[in-house]
């Protein structure tokens, strides 16, 4: 086979290639690998700012002290490094895509007649969870799985009445904070409960707003009686 005109393209996960080239960096304990070090000793995962910045500075002995045989390292001229996903991009990934987890999910609710709502809010701290736990869009799945559980053993119920299942909300208090899970999905009962829950989402959301530009106004008045 002539492969003069192939280009070679070879790519992997490399896990804790960052411990090493932090210490072959050898940077001061109060330098930019003490965080790497801090957590190697304590166990602790490195935050993934951290790893795409030392990743960045790959080079082939990286990877020849990682395990790769320097007769196959140096067959590839050029090293590059991925950047970990940014809390929008995640965002993205959940929603965005023909095939997106949170489409899937819509679909899978849609078939027992049931809406499935996410919250923009929601969206960034689930996006915030898989930062945290440095799993990247891997872990989205696993985190809708956990949120959603209870409701999809809930849903195939079959009710009538103010007792159907209309719509199941994930929002801020159903994820929780990114060191804590939250109470799951919202399971919304009777006819036109997702419209309810909407209308007074978005009354409370302009009451919050309008509370934000009086304040604003008393910073004014204050100033203008100043003068």
């Amino acid at each position: 086979i002539d492969t003069k005109d192939i280009l070679f393209i070879c790519g992997g996960a490399f896990v804790d290639l960052e411990k090493t080239i932090s210490e072959r960096r050898q940077d001061s304990s109060i330098g930019f690998g003490a965080p790497v070090r801090a957590n190697m000793r304590s166990g602790k995962v490195t935050s993934a700012a951290v790893t795409s910045s030392l990743l960045n500075s790959v080079e082939s002995s990286d990877l020849i002290a990682y395990g790769l045989i320097p007769e196959f390292i140096g067959r590839f001229p050029i090293l590059l490094s991925l950047s970990a996903l940014t809390e929008d991009q995640l965002v993205q990934v959940l929603m965005e895509p023909k095939n997106a987890l949170g489409r899937q999910y819509k679909k899978l609710f849609q078939m027992n007649d049931v809406k499935l709502h996410f919250t923009e809010k929601a969206l960034r701290l689930i996006a915030q969870k898989a930062m945290v736990k440095n799993t990247g869009a891997r872990g989205l799945r696993a985190i809708l799985e956990t949120l959603l559980t209870d409701s999809m053993y809930e849903i195939p119920d079959v009710k009538t009445g103010d007792d159907r299942v209309d719509a199941v909300v994930i929002d801020e208090e159903s994820v929780g904070p990114v060191d804590k899970w939250g109470c799951g999905g919202k399971i919304l009962r009777g006819d036109g409960a997702l419209e309810d829950y909407l209308a007074k989402t978005k009354c409370k959301e302009q009451v919050e707003a309008d509370g934000q530009m009086l304040e604003g106004d008393d910073d004014v008045t204050s100033k203008a009686m100043s003068m």
